[in-house]
């Protein structure tokens, strides 16, 4: 019998991976369409990380009050929506306009699913193992956009192309309307939702996220433009960037398999090992004196990146104990609003730093994201003691 809640889930953050890898799987043909330099994309995804910052707090504390179907929902809806906007925009203004608005449809997928999976996936038991589970679909999502992108559109162009990624978004609706949902937490309180920030472990699952959020959003972003500067063609740049994808899908299914057997108290240590693989990786990209060697560190960086944000996720889950207190939509969209300061911040710099000087020497700016995700995972593990926060309802 198919668990439908659990496919809600997948979907959503298969929708997710699509909303946050589009804009650099079709990064080459909009730079041509709309006149635009990286510093501009670098703009574009800062902005839908922006209004994703803002939506998230409103979503995270509105789902634990109303529940999951109206915010997967709408979730779908709009992803596609402004996708589709984004495929008939012809000025920089519509397109920033476009990324905007998909921040909000983006929270909701983000927030219906990273939260509905760790719930209902191994009887919420393991939320690391759950989340990494449920997070091969983002992998999934994010790697068939630019496959889809690199068959496409020298095909058919770039606005049917965009069209039709828009119109995946919108097919788990019907899954949604008609699935059963555990039920949103009684008694909940804003208030105490709101202090939820004070918490050691949400402060500092945020700050780590921060970090992670930053380097994925600006090695997404700009991998294209990277491996552009090895003379690659747009059909190979783009090929290599649903590499980076898939090694971050198969990273996070690896990641499921072995912290299922794992207990939750040790998954903090992945982390800090992934975050220094994630420097060195880095470091090969800066250093590459051949294409062959520029490939190599971008997929290493997506093995490295993979479990990062489902495993701090589920830590984090863990140390407020979070799903039996029924404040899951609380912590995520505290740690989640913190993390996309990162998705801001990070792709600006690289955009800014990439169009003065060039992609290469921007490299450094992630490279100390992942010194910094380092240093602040381990205190998440090893400082910060679990279940120390209340539940909402007290």
């Amino acid at each position: 019998m198919v668990d439908i809640p659990a496919v809600v889930a997948f979907a959503s953050v298969f929708v997710l991976g699509i909303c946050f890898s589009v804009i650099g799987s079709v990064k080459l043909k909009l730079v041509e369409v709309l006149q635009i330099d990286d510093a501009k994309v670098g703009a574009l995804i800062s902005a839908l990380m922006f209004c994703s910052l803002i939506a998230v707090l409103i979503i995270g504390p509105t789902m634990d009050r109303v529940g999951y179907m109206t915010i997967a929902v709408l979730g779908f809806f709009l992803a596609g929506i402004c996708i589709w906007i984004l495929a008939v925009a012809k000025t920089y203004k519509a397109a920033f306009t476009a990324c905007l608005l998909l921040g909000i449809g983006a929270m909701c997928v983000n927030t219906a699913g990273n939260v509905l999976g760790p719930t209902v996936l191994f009887g919420g038991a393991n939320p690391a193992a759950a989340s990494n589970l449920l997070n091969v679909f983002f992998g999934i999502g994010a790697f068939i956009t630019p496959l889809i992108a690199a068959a496409l559109l020298g095909r058919v162009g770039y606005l049917k192309t965009v069209a039709v990624i828009g119109a995946i978004c919108f097919a788990p609706i019907i899954l949604a309307l008609i699935s059963s949902y555990p039920p949103a937490p009684p008694g909940f309180n804003v208030v105490r939702s709101i202090g939820l920030i004070a918490e050691a472990a949400v402060l500092l699952g945020g700050i780590s996220l921060f970090c992670y959020i930053g380097l994925e959003a600006s090695m997404g972003g700009f991998i294209t433009t990277y491996l552009k500067s090895h003379e690659m063609t747009d059909e190979r740049a783009n090929t290599f960037l649903s590499g980076f994808w898939i090694c971050l899908m198969i990273a996070r299914l690896i990641a499921a398999l072995i912290l299922g057997g794992v207990a939750p108290v040790h998954h903090g240590v992945a982390i800090v090992v992934l975050s220094i693989i994630a420097a060195l990786a880095i470091g090969i990209m800066i250093g590459a004196r051949t294409p062959g060697h520029g490939v190599i560190g971008t997929l290493l960086c997506g093995l490295s990146f993979g479990p990062m944000f489902p495993t701090l996720v589920g830590v984090t889950f863990f140390k407020t104990n979070a799903i039996n207190a029924g404040i899951t939509g609380s912590v995520f969209g505290w740690i989640f609003a913190i993390g996309l300061l990162g998705g801001i911040i990070v792709p600006m710099l690289v955009g800014r730093y990439s169009a003065k000087l060039s992609i290469r020497q921007s490299l450094y700016i992630p490279l100390i994201a992942s010194i910094l995700l380092l240093i602040f995972s381990a205190i998440l593990q090893w400082v910060v003691p679990p279940e120390t926060v209340p539940t909402v309802a007290e």
